[in-house]
Formats: C-alpha cells, sequence, structure tokens
C-alpha cells in the first residue's frame, strides 16, 4: 500500500504529541504544537527534568515553597505536590511573607491558605511586622526608606528573602523552593550586571555547604507566558490586585525589554541564560563567602544587605534594635496549639 501524503495544513492542526487533539498552543523557540491536555503535562514534565537536571531536589527533602499568591507560585505548589507523591519521604510547606501592604495581602492570604488547604500541604504566614517590626508601609510611607535611598520593592524583596529563611529555619526546611521562571533569572542576572553587583550567584540552582539553606527555582527553564498558561487551563485561582509599589521597580524596565526582544527571538532568554551561567560558574570557582556578624547568615560583606536595611530603617522609625523573636514553635506553623 502506498503511503499517503501528510496534508501540512492537516499537520499542523494537529498537537505534536498526541496527534488527535487540535493544539491550543504554540512554542515558538521549539516549533512544537500542543493541545491543552498535553501541554499541561508537558510542562510537568519539564519541572521534573529540571529538577533532575540540576540536581535540585532530593528524594527526603522538606521543602519550603514561598507562596505569593500570584500564578506562578500556586502553579509551582500544585506541580511540586503532584510530583512529590512518588516520593513519600518527602514534605511539602506553603509558606507567605505578608510585607504589611493594606488592601493587598488580604485577598493573597485567603487565596493561599485555601489552596493549600485543598492540597492538605501545611500553611504559614508570616509578617513583616512580626519578625521585623515594622511593615514595608511604615517604612515607605513615613520616609524612611527615602532617607536611605532605597526603592520600596528593594525593601520588599531583600527582607521577603530574609523573612524566607527564618521561616524555614523554624520548620526544619531543607530547601526553599520559588516560581522564578525562565523570565525572572534572567531579569535578575540583567539587574544585577545594571547595579553593578559585584557577587553575582547562581540564581535556582541547589548549592550545598555552610549553613545556608539552598534555593531552587523548579521553573527556571520554562517561560512565564507558559506558566501563566498552565494557571490558566489549570483553573488555579491567584490574586489579581497588584501591589501599589511594583511602579517604584527597576524590574519593570528590564521585564518590558525582555518581553520585547523575546517576542521577536524566541530562544534568546535560553542562549541567555546558558552562556551567562557558563561565565559564572567559571568565577564562582575564584570567589569566597564569609557570615553576616549580624544574622549569621552567609554574605560577602561583614554585615549582609537586609540586615543593613533592618537596621537602617528601624533607626529611622525610632525602633529598638534588638530583633523581634517572631515564630517560636514549629506547632505555630501547623496550627497546633
Amino acid at each position: 500500500m502506498i503511503e499517503q501524503p501528510v496534508d501540512p495544513l492537516q499537520k499542523a492542526s494537529r498537537c505534536s504529541t498526541c496527534r488527535r487533539n487540535p493544539p491550543i498552543y504554540f512554542r515558538k523557540y521549539s516549533g512544537e504544537r500542543l493541545c491543552a491536555k498535553c501541554f499541561r503535562e508537558n510542562i510537568t514534565e519539564r519541572v521534573r527534568k529540571t529538577i533532575s537536571k540540576y540536581d535540585l531536589l532530593r528524594p527526603d527533602d522538606r521543602i519550603m515553597v514561598a507562596v505569593s499568591g500570584g500564578k506562578d507560585s500556586l502553579s509551582l505548589l500544585r506541580i511540586l505536590h503532584r510530583i512529590e507523591r512518588d516520593f513519600p519521604r518527602a514534605e511539602l510547606y506553603a509558606v507567605t511573607v505578608d510585607e504589611g501592604v493594606a488592601g493587598y495581602r488580604e485577598e493573597c492570604l485567603r487565596i493561599v491558605r485555601d489552596f493549600s488547604s485543598q492540597l492538605d500541604i501545611p500553611f504559614l504566614s508570616i509578617s513583616f511586622k512580626e519578625l521585623f517590626g515594622f511593615t514595608l508601609e511604615d517604612a515607605v510611607e513615613c520616609g524612611a526608606a527615602e532617607k536611605i535611598g532605597i526603592h520600596p520593592c528593594t525593601v520588599c524583596g531583600v527582607l521577603r528573602r530574609k523573612a524566607l529563611v527564618k521561616a524555614a529555619r523554624k520548620i526544619g526546611a531543607t530547601v526553599i523552593a520559588t516560581a522564578h521562571t525562565l523570565d525572572d533569572v534572567v531579569q535578575t542576572y540583567l539587574l544585577n550586571l545594571l547595579k553593578g553587583e559585584g557577587n553575582i550567584k547562581p540564581v535556582g540552582i541547589r548549592r550545598e555547604g555552610g549553613s545556608a539553606i539552598p534555593r531552587i527555582a523548579p521553573f527556571r527553564l520554562i517561560p512565564q507566558r507558559e506558566v501563566a498558561l498552565y494557571a490558566y487551563l489549570e483553573k488555579i485561582p491567584f490574586q489579581v490586585k497588584t501591589c501599589p509599589y511594583t511602579h517604584t521597580s527597576m524590574r519593570d524596565k528590564i521585564r518590558e525589554f525582555l518581553n520585547w526582544y523575546s517576542a521577536r527571538y524566541p530562544e534568546s532568554l535560553y542562549a541567555f541564560l546558558s552562556n551567562f551561567e557558563r561565565m559564572l560558574n567559571a568565577l564562582l570557582k575564584t570567589m569566597s563567602e564569609g557570615k553576616c556578624e549580624i544574622c549569621g547568615e552567609p554574605s560577602s560583606r561583614r554585615m549582609c544587605r537586609a540586615c543593613e536595611i533592618e537596621l537602617a530603617i528601624k533607626r529611622e522609625l525610632g525602633l529598638d534594635l534588638e530583633e523581634p523573636k517572631g515564630l517560636e514553635r514549629e506547632s505555630d506553623i501547623r496550627g497546633e496549639e
């Protein structure tokens, strides 16, 4: 029997994976056309491969997922929940940091609490007020952040990372998982370069050694638009309100440029990531790192950036410089009495 040639138009109207269903997404950088079912499965499988490629997780990890309430972090929580079912010794925790911005975090906390409950994942909310003695609004509205010459997003980002480390230590987490996508990782590297950072470290790759809790980014090879589509197809609820301080972020301008550039050159983000991290790995062999004299966390300076910002804001607000103890017991996390 002579095989009939396939009509190119008919071929393009079928999913590249199952060959049956009509595609809903065309991946320009790979040429794949995927139906909704295959797209969702593909994203989960790509996360599995990313975890394997970079050796991000161990079979017995206690994983703390940083959940902001946005589509990226909630999608990561769902995917890790599905993956970790194959690893019964692993544990998942969801943690949200409340920066203290009125009218913004309330919606997020409700969504994350409900979503975590549906997945039977322990959930914890921690706040700037609880840990540092002030909120982001306190630092911005009274002019403390402006007086020490930093933007609200810088205060938020640096102190949120410190808050996550504190929470991770309290629950005994062995790794912190964040929902940084390919776009986020490239943005971070470019921001560090533009700000003249002299101690750039790999973003979202597990680095063992010392007392630091490793941070991983299982979405680091997935474009943000694909994570957004996954959230839509999975009907994941997410926060719709945006932070009122977002417009002050330098990252927004970098994001706009990269969105424009990658739309025209689909493989550009992957090319940048690969080449930049190749150079970065060579530089890391010559770098040494000490500890912050205040908090004891790894730092290339005597005082880490988080402690520097925290103490500067406390001085401007006239607060006691002794750090609040914050979380005390693991029962605080599980909601036990």
